[in-house]
Order: C-alpha cells, then sequence, then structure tokens
C-alpha cells in the first residue's frame, strides 16, 4: 500500500475516491459521535478521533466504559456532521490498545496532545483502534435530492 501520512491526514491507493472530501468533513467537524453497544443498550459519545492508513484512533482510558463496551462488541459507528448538514459515517471493528509504543507512535496524529489529554490523571492510556470497514459520505442536498451516499467498503 502507498500512503502519504500527516497529523490526520491520509493518501492512500486502499481509501475511497472521496477520501479528500470524507478528511474536508473531518477538518470541519473534528468532534465525531463514536456509538458503542453494551448489551441492547447503544450509547453515543463525542470523541475527536483521528485517521492513519484507513483506521480510527480515539483516546481513552483503558477501564473506561467506551473500552469495556468495545471488548465486548467491537463493533462500532463514528459520525461526523459538519453546520453544513455534510455527513460522513464511519464503521468498522474496534480494539482496545494500551500498549505505550503503539499510542506514542500514533499521539502525533491527534490535534492535542496526550498528555493534554489525560492530564494529571493517573488513570492508564489507552487507544481505540478501529479498521473501518465502510465509509459512507452523504449530503443534505443529496438527501433532498434522493441521491443515495457513496459508500465504500474494505477489501474482504
Amino acid at each position: 500500500m502507498t500512503s502519504e501520512t500527516t497529523p490526520g491526514k491520509l493518501v492512500s491507493a486502499d481509501a475511497p475516491d472521496f477520501w479528500p472530501e470524507a478528511l474536508d468533513v473531518v477538518h470541519s467537524a473534528p468532534i465525531a459521535l463514536l456509538a458503542t453497544v453494551e448489551g441492547r443498550q447503544p450509547h453515543v459519545r463525542p470523541v475527536v478521533p483521528t485517521y492513519v492508513d484507513m483506521i480510527a484512533y480515539v483516546l481513552t482510558s483503558s477501564g473506561s466504559p467506551k473500552a469495556e463496551q468495545v471488548q465486548a462488541n467491537a463493533l462500532v459507528e463514528l459520525l461526523h456532521w459538519t453546520s453544513d448538514f455534510r455527513h460522513l459515517n464511519l464503521a468498522g471493528s474496534a480494539a482496545v490498545v494500551d500498549d505505550a509504543d503503539e499510542i506514542a507512535e500514533i499521539a502525533p496524529h491527534f490535534p492535542y496532545t496526550v498528555d493534554d489529554f489525560f492530564g494529571p490523571d493517573l488513570r492508564a492510556p489507552a487507544m481505540l483502534k478501529v479498521r473501518l470497514e465502510r465509509v459512507s459520505i452523504t449530503t443534505f442536498n443529496d438527501i433532498i435530492a434522493n441521491k443515495r451516499p457513496r459508500i465504500w467498503r474494505a477489501s474482504p
């Protein structure tokens, strides 16, 4: 795979053809909504992910409810929604990563420092690592015109 990675950006042969537009949505609306499930109850919360090589990363702590929910059910979805009603859905399978070296490798891609995120709190830092399996993008005008979202699915 050929890719050029800069903080939060990706140009890759494996990316959807609309990935530059998707990253524009991420840039315009860096706060995403993360959906996880606990039993039969969905949970949605704001997060600020970063994207590297078709993987989304979300900082958390190892004992957080999101980490526990991902360990019980790896299927998650992220939604970025802009003020001009473009929305980007990113679905995939997540894993909890608590390896300090892997967190340090991804840390420069976040729009804030890992130390600032965790502050003086002594909770163990962790990340959710979401392998993107489905990405869709649409706009309000597309919805009104009854146009289907543009969809990308990962190769099996």
